[in-house]
Order: C-alpha cells, then sequence, then structure tokens
C-alpha cells in the first residue's frame, strides 16, 4: 500500500498554462509590398486553463498546414497568367496638356512612352497616409510553461477582411483610446486602493 502511495505522489501534475483566443485586426503600412510592417490591435475575448496549451497550438498549427499540402497537392493551383497588355493609364495635368500638344502636332505616342513610365511613377508615388485595408482574424496563443517568460505558439485564423477603410487610422485611433482607458482604470484603482 505504501508503495502505490510513493508512486502517486511521484506522477507529476500536467503543466496547465492559459489558451487565450483574442481578435487581431491589423492594417499595412504601405499597399501593395511585400514583408511591409503591419499595425496591429488584439482584443482579448476568452481564456481557458489546458494542460500544455502551446502544444495545443502548435498541433494546430501542424494539422493546418498538412490540410493545405494535402488539398494542394489533390488539386494543384493552374499556372499564373501573364499579364495583359491593357492597363489604365493616369496622367498628371502637365502630362495631359503636353499629350495634347503632341497629338495636335501629328505626333504619334507609342506604348511603352515616357507617358506610361511617368504615370506609373505618379501612380507610385500616390499612396495614401492611410491604406485602406482592415484584416480580422483569431489568434489563439497559449504558452509553453507555466513560467513567466515562456515563449508562447500563435496559430491566427483569418476572418475577413474590410477593403476601402482607413485601417492605420482606426488601428491607431482604438490604441491611443484603449492606451487611454488602461491608464484611468489604473488610477482609479489606485486610488480606491487608498481610500
Amino acid at each position: 500500500m505504501s508503495d502505490l502511495a510513493i508512486a502517486n505522489e511521484s506522477i507529476c501534475p500536467l503543466p496547465v498554462a492559459p489558451l487565450s483566443l483574442s481578435l487581431l485586426v491589423t492594417s499595412p503600412i504601405q499597399r501593395n509590398i511585400p514583408f511591409v510592417p503591419v499595425t496591429a490591435v488584439l482584443f482579448p475575448l476568452a481564456r481557458v486553463e489546458l494542460p500544455y496549451a502551446g502544444l495545443v497550438v502548435a498541433g494546430l498549427d501542424i494539422l493546418m498546414n498538412f490540410l493545405v499540402k494535402r488539398s494542394l497537392v489533390a488539386a494543384p493551383p493552374s499556372p499564373p497568367k501573364a499579364p495583359s497588355e491593357s492597363y489604365t493609364v493616369t496622367l498628371t495635368l502637365d502630362q495631359l496638356a503636353d499629350l495634347i500638344q503632341k497629338t495636335s502636332q501629328g505626333q504619334a505616342i507609342r506604348p511603352g512612352s515616357a507617358f506610361q513610365t511617368a504615370s506609373s511613377a505618379a501612380s507610385w508615388g500616390d499612396e495614401p497616409l492611410f491604406p485602406d485595408h482592415l484584416s480580422f482574424s483569431l489568434s489563439i496563443s497559449g504558452p509553453f510553461g507555466t513560467f513567466d517568460g515562456t515563449p508562447d505558439s500563435v496559430f491566427n485564423v483569418p476572418l475577413f477582411q474590410l477593403p476601402g477603410v482607413p485601417g492605420n487610422l482606426i488601428v491607431s485611433v482604438i490604441t491611443i483610446i484603449a492606451q487611454f482607458l488602461t491608464e484611468q482604470a489604473n488610477i482609479n484603482n489606485n486610488g480606491g486602493g487608498n481610500l
């Protein structure tokens, strides 16, 4: 009987860590550039205590990777099509006046001329301050251990996007408001404790 009690005492309990569910709202700093920085704000939704929460998130990541790779093998994507030659040309007022003047003088403008090069450069430089794109994702995260400073594993599930919305502006305003409300809550809690 004592051997059974010693064996039960030697079994360590499973490390229980919090598994967090959050809403992740993101917006890129600039559009159409790979590896561009992203502004983000994270809204906590729920928290559940689970054994090996970090491994649960890592298992979700492995499962999704397997399913996506399997679907690509079953139905491979078609090769990308060559870009079409027809595209919209945008001119500044100076370029338009110059084009009208040259056309009235009988000079023909060929595709690939300086007008198209200048117009593509002008459209590139006309990037808005706040790109119109806002993405929402479900973020699932869990630490690998119960002590402070342990790394977390994170898995994001894209939910939907809102095109035509000034995403950076919205994320910045939400962050400022959240910071203000957090500071106010801290001041109120500290003031109430002193009374």
